[in-house]
């Protein structure tokens, strides 16, 4: 499958995926070893080498956005996006952030997606602790896609989906006092206990150095990837003030 067409349809899959996770109802996951404590997937290109027929990509695509859907709708996995264009690894494909601590429980959980059984990604396991209200967010997503479900109204492909730059910063803790007055930090994640993974609320890469460039000798090594995902995110900083 080409590249640029694997890219389009990953990105239609989750737009799919916000617009129809909230079509069911599931119960809550038990809570994680504290609060905030998550596990953060990046999702990379996989060991497959032979490329997927037209039939197959759409069985693998079309299984991986519904495996997301049904993980959503019973609150494991809480963010979930595809890479941009514009990114520090080539093989970056996209995230999961699923709402347990335990290692095991994620990769139970990641290993259910076809994508990764037919060999199309390989998964990397990070633990990620944050402030931010992800499970509220997710709740508040689900909200809305039933009311949309209930007027019958079908979304757009796209609709409801936003650029964004994720931040990779290797001081964690010059990180936490650099970033803790600037604007347009969407969410302050410790990444593995001694990183930093921060969403920025900028669409390129380039914005985003601009945005980090006051905060930039304090930062030291900063790694950006432009990155696509629910526009709700943007109401992170407005739903953790309680606004």
């Amino acid at each position: 499958m080409p590249v640029r067409l694997a890219v389009k349809f990953l990105l239609a899959a989750f737009a799919a995926f916000a617009a129809g996770c909230g079509t069911a109802p599931a119960p809550a996951p038990a809570p994680s070893a504290e609060p905030g404590a998550c596990t953060l997937v990046l999702l990379r290109t996989g060991p497959r080498r032979e490329p997927l027929s037209e039939a197959e990509s759409k069985q693998v695509f079309g299984g991986h956005m519904g495996n997301m859907e049904r993980l959503a709708r019973e609150r494991h996995l809480l963010v979930a996006g595809p890479y941009g264009k514009e990114k520090s690894d080539p093989l970056l494909r996209g995230l999961f952030v699923f709402a347990t601590a335990d290692r095991e429980r994620a990769r139970e959980l990641a290993e259910t997606d076809p994508g990764f059984q037919a060999g199309v990604f390989a998964f990397d396991y990070h633990t990620l602790v944050t402030a931010a209200p992800l499970r509220a967010c997710l709740e508040a997503e689900l909200l809305a896609m039933d009311e949309a479900a209930r007027q019958q109204r079908a979304r757009k492909p796209g609709e409801g989906l936003r650029g964004y730059v994720l931040a990779t910063i290797e001081d964690g803790a010059a990180a936490r006092a650099a970033l803790a007055e600037l604007p347009g930090v969407l969410w302050f994640a410790e990444l593995d206990g001694t990183r930093a993974f921060v969403l920025l609320d900028a669409t390129t890469r380039a914005a985003a150095r601009t945005m980090l460039e006051p905060a930039a000798e304090r930062l030291g090594a900063v790694r950006l990837d432009e990155w696509f995902a629910t526009s709700r995110l943007a109401d992170l900083p407005s739903m953790q003030r309680g606004d």
